[in-house]
């Protein structure tokens, strides 16, 4: 299937029914404590990866700044994510990245830390997913230990060309080798729903609509 293609369906669907989709098939499904911190919507593309590490660089370690490397190695609509340390207060991400991102074309970030300059991000409308927010610089805090590897998020697996979806229920993960067959679950789960919500609308009993067929939908 066309990457374009890939993405275009992606992005048709929201977290719920992605969720639903990779619980079905036994995969890990979505991630609820990345909430959207700027603008409200959805993301949806292939992925870039950055792991950062806590302290500061090692020694002898040539100077750069944070996810600077990754923003110029994804393309335009790509999703960065970033695999920060959860509970440090300190900012794996800030406004002149998320300036040069949306120069850059990315639909968005999402990292397992914080980040920073949410207003910034905010009034230029670039999409950030975080699990929480600071003022706290990364300098002498946190270090980038590297780009375009492997990372996990919420102990969920990561690589560059790998599938996120974000909105505001959740973040989805999904691997490569597995879109197509996510993608047709959820697709049909996304179908259902829209069928039972206007059936809902015309008047039907809710406890109808809901019933058995609704609670086994997930059957494997």
């Amino acid at each position: 299937m066309a990457e374009n293609d890939i993405i275009a369906r992606l992005g048709r669907l929201d977290s719920c029914a992605l969720s639903d989709a990779m619980d079905k098939l036994g995969l890990p499904p979505a991630l609820s404590f990345m909430p959207p911190r700027t603008v409200r919507g959805r993301i949806a593309g292939r992925v870039m990866t950055v792991r950062l590490a806590e302290g500061p660089p090692p020694p002898g370690t040539t100077p750069r700044h944070l996810c600077s490397a990754a923003i110029e190695a994804a393309g335009p609509g790509d999703i960065l994510l970033i695999q920060h340390i959860p509970g440090l207060d300190a900012g794996g991400w800030g406004g002149i990245l998320s300036r040069a991102a949306r120069a850059r074309g990315l639909a968005g970030i999402i990292t397992d830390g914080a980040a920073r300059d949410i207003d910034e991000a905010t009034e230029i409308g670039f999409p950030v997913f975080a699990a929480a927010t600071t003022a706290r610089t990364a300098r002498g805090r946190l270090h980038e230990a590297e780009t375009g590897g492997p990372i996990t998020l919420g102990g969920v697996a990561a690589r560059p060309g790998d599938y996120a979806l974000a909105d505001g229920s959740g973040v989805v993960l999904v691997a490569a080798a597995d879109i197509d067959r996510v993608l047709e679950a959820a697709e049909m789960i996304a179908a259902r729903e829209a069928a039972m919500a206007r059936d809902v609308e015309a008047g039907k009993p809710v406890s109808q609509v809901m019933g058995a067929d609704y609670e086994h939908m997930l059957h494997r």
